[in-house]
């Protein structure tokens, strides 16, 4: 599912996403009260086997309307959790690059989504990165820094905080064992990972998985020793209670800072509690199987999520 450099309309989005991928999708329609499922079976006919993992594609050219859409959906289906008064939010703030780059999570994206989780309640907001570039230029030219001001949230660069890290143990890990992770992933209620979907010349992709390498104090280890299993044995370990990949905006090539040659305009939101089955189904921006993707490969492998797009069930919504 190919998008055209300037975005795909409505009608090719339902087409595309009907016949790509053989996966069972749940086609939206337009009810007096929002959006209703319609019908839809692919998976079953083809006779895919084991459970299924819902992923939800919402596509439009307003992102405070894809995000809302989205928010509506974690609200329908158990919101943020019981009780969540502190959420660490995991965006990639990594790079000194305007929002048209597409090298960072987009500002206006994570605008809507801090501000519907204040209206969920949530009284704590942190958004820990441990960025490539120097932290001030990117969280400003980002534009994330003054997205999070606005809904009272911290940004903030681990690097410089005090004790930011805590040493954890990966007994399930292959090759990634210890890791210093950042605290506040580890003790708030809730956690959302809110990446970029964009090319990466060590990882092939940068999506969810990915982005947990700013999450970690020593993300040199992950590349001299085996990257795409390192990425595949912290996603075995941290698992985000919602993750949103944010494919409005995609670099095609030249990732993960960019500036790319090519960047394409998807114009979609992509959420799944199974970040494994959220970044499967972006890397199909990019790829013709996510198996092109080495960490993806992996973490099918190892049990780690769902990357067979035929155990998907894919909703389709027009935002």
């Amino acid at each position: 599912m190919k998008p055209s450099d300037n975005g795909i309309s409505r009608r090719e989005f339902l087409r595309r996403a009907l016949l790509g991928g053989g996966a069972l999708l749940t086609l939206p329609g337009l009810s007096r009260s929002g959006w209703a499922a319609g019908p839809g079976s692919a998976a079953k006919a083809a006779g895919s086997s084991g459970p299924q993992v819902d992923v939800w594609v919402f596509h439009g050219t307003h992102r405070r309307k894809l995000m809302a859409r989205a928010l509506a959906t974690i609200d329908a289906n158990g919101g943020f959790g019981r009780n969540v008064r502190k959420m660490a939010v995991k965006v990639n703030a990594g790079w000194a690059r305007t929002p048209e780059t597409g090298a960072n999570t987009n500002p206006e994206l994570l605008d809507a989504f801090l501000a519907g989780a204040r209206a969920a309640g949530v009284r704590e907001l942190v958004l820990p990165e441990n960025p490539c570039a120097r932290a001030e230029e990117a969280f400003t030219r980002s534009g994330l820094l003054a997205a999070a001001r606005k809904n009272h949230a911290d940004l903030y660069s681990l690097p410089a905080a005090k004790k930011a890290y805590t040493e954890q143990s990966l007994p399930q890990a292959k090759q990634l064992q210890h890791a210093m992770v950042a605290k506040d992933f580890l003790e708030a209620d809730a956690v959302v990972n809110i990446p970029v979907a964009k090319h990466h010349g060590g990882a092939t992709l940068s999506m969810a998985m990915k982005n947990w390498m700013g999450a970690v104090k020593d993300r040199g280890f992950w590349h001299r020793n085996d990257l795409h299993q390192c990425i595949a044995d912290f996603s075995g370990f941290l698992k985000p209670t919602w993750t949103l990949v944010d494919a409005t905006r995609c670099m095609m090539d030249s990732g993960p800072q960019g500036p790319a040659d090519e960047v394409r305009t998807p114009n979609l939101l992509i959420l799944s509690r199974d970040q494994v089955a959220a970044d499967a189904y972006a890397a199909t921006l990019f790829h013709d199987s996510p198996l092109k993707v080495g960490y993806l490969k992996l973490a099918g492998e190892q049990g780690l999520g769902v990357v067979d797009l035929a155990r998907m069930k894919i909703h389709a919504v027009e935002a």
